[in-house]
C-alpha cells in the first residue's frame, strides 16, 4: 500500500533530483529512499525517473504523478493546519518579491487582517525566480510578484500598476540632460539587484536590446542597500517608484529620463494552475485585486 510517507519521499526526490540529497534532507537512509520509490513504481506500473550517472530526470509519468502528489500533500497540510496548528484558523502561505514586500505587502496584510481575522498569513519574501520555484514545489499557495514568470503552469493576474525608473543623486553628471541616450549609460557604474530579480531581468533585457555594455559596481539583495549606495554617489540604479517616493519628494534622489525606456509594469498575483482555490484563497485574491494603494505619479520615462 502506498502511504503518505511514500508521497513525501517522492516529492522530495523530485524536488532535489537526487536520492542521496533527499535522504539527507529527510534524515533517512538512501536505501529506504530507493525502496519507497521502487514500491511506488511497482504499485502503479510506472517509471518515475530516468536515471543518469549524474542526476535523476523526472519522467513524463513522474511529472503526472507529482501533480497528484502535490495536491494530496497540500490537502493534508491544510487539514493539519486547520485542526491542529491554528485552532480552526486557516494558514495561507503567501510569497512576495522584494519590491512587493517592501511596498504594498504591509498595507495589504493590515487590510486583510482587519477584514478576515481568522486567516493566518505566512509571508516569504525573495526574488521572482525563488517565488516561482516555491509555487511550483507547492511550498507557497499564492504569490505577488513584479517580474515575468517563466513556467506556463503558473497563472498570473495583474493587480497593481508600478513604474521602474533610473535614479541618481541630483549632483550626478547625467542629470543635466533632458533625455539621456542609451550609449551614455556605458560611462557610469550601476547598483543592481541580483540575477533572478524581476527588476534585474527587465533592466538586462533593455540593456541587451540596445547593446549597452554597462558596468556593475554593486550587486545587492536589499533595496535599502541599493538606495544607500546611490545616495552616497556610488552609481546609478533602477528601482520602483514605490520605493523612492520620499526621496523624490525631499530631492535627495532624481529620476533620469532614458531614451526608449518603457518604465511601466504591473504587480501580479500568481498561483499554480492545479492549485485548488478554496474560499480563503479566493478572499485573499479578491482583496489583492481590489487593494487600494496610494496611486503613484506618472513620471516621465
Amino acid at each position: 500500500m502506498i502511504t503518505i510517507k511514500h508521497l513525501q519521499i517522492f516529492q522530495e526526490v523530485a524536488c532535489v533530483k537526487s536520492m542521496s540529497q533527499a535522504a539527507k534532507n529527510l534524515y533517512i537512509s538512501q536505501p529506504t529512499i530507493s525502496q519507497k520509490i521502487q514500491e511506488i513504481e511497482d504499485e502503479y506500473h510506472i517509471k518515475l525517473f530516468q536515471r543518469t550517472h549524474k542526476t535523476l530526470l523526472i519522467s513524463e509519468e513522474g511529472t503526472s504523478f507529482l501533480k497528484y502528489t502535490n495536491r494530496i500533500l497540500n490537502e493534508i497540510d491544510e487539514m493539519v493546519d486547520y485542526f491542529l496548528n491554528n485552532n480552526g484558523n486557516k494558514t495561507i502561505r503567501l510569497g512576495a518579491t522584494l519590491t512587493v514586500g517592501c511596498t504594498i505587502i504591509p498595507q495589504l496584510l493590515k487590510q486583510i487582517n482587519q477584514k478576515y481575522p481568522n486567516i493566518c498569513i505566512q509571508i516569504t519574501v525573495d526574488n521572482t525566480l525563488c517565488i516561482e520555484n516555491l509555487l511550483l514545489e507547492n511550498k507557497l499557495d499564492i504569490g505577488i510578484v513584479e517580474g515575468d514568470l517563466r513556467n506556463p503552469k503558473i497563472i498570473r493576474e495583474p493587480i497593481i500598476q508600478d513604474q521602474l525608473v533610473f535614479i541618481s543623486t541630483p549632483s550626478h553628471p547625467l542629470t543635466k540632460y533632458k533625455t539621456i541616450q542609451t550609449s551614455q549609460l556605458e560611462n557610469y557604474p550601476f547598483i543592481l539587484r541580483e540575477k533572478g530579480s524581476g527588476t534585474r531581468a527587465k533592466f538586462d533585457q533593455f540593456m541587451n536590446r540596445y547593446k549597452v555594455d554597462y558596468q556593475t559596481a554593486w550587486t545587492c539583495h536589499s533595496w535599502e542597500s541599493i538606495k544607500q549606495a546611490v545616495l552616497n554617489d556610488f552609481g546609478i540604479s533602477i528601482i520602483s517608484v514605490h520605493m523612492i517616493e520620499n526621496e523624490i519628494k525631499d530631492g535627495t534622489l532624481q529620476i533620469l529620463n532614458i531614451e526608449n525606456w518603457d518604465c511601466h509594469r504591473l504587480f501580479s498575483i500568481c498561483y499554480h494552475e492545479s492549485k485548488e482555490l478554496n474560499e480563503d484563497l479566493l478572499e485573499i485574491i479578491h482583496e489583492s485585486e481590489n487593494f487600494s494603494h496610494c496611486p503613484i505619479l506618472d513620471y516621465v520615462c
